[in-house]
C-alpha cells in the first residue's frame, strides 16, 4: 500500500459513518469519472500559469500548513 493510500486510509477509520455517507457520492464519482486534461490552454490561461510558477520558485505562496491543512 501507498503511503497516500495508507493516510487516506487512516482519515476514512476515523470518519464516521455518517461522514463516510456524505462522502460516499465523491468517491463514486471519482472512480467512475475518467480524468479530463485540459490541452487547448489560451494564451492568458498559459501566462497565468507561468506567473504562478514563478511565484512558487520565489516562494511567495502561502502554504497549505500555514493555513493549518
Amino acid at each position: 500500500m501507498s503511503e497516500l493510500r495508507a493516510e487516506v486510509q487512516e482519515y476514512i477509520d476515523n470518519l464516521s459513518d455518517q461522514k463516510l455517507a456524505a462522502l460516499k457520492p465523491i468517491l463514486t464519482l471519482l472512480i467512475d469519472e475518467p480524468l479530463v486534461y485540459e490541452t487547448d490552454l489560451t494564451d492568458e490561461e498559459k501566462e497565468i500559469i507561468r506567473q504562478g510558477e514563478e511565484e512558487y520558485k520565489k516562494g511567495e505562496y502561502v502554504s497549505l500548513q500555514s493555513l493549518g491543512i
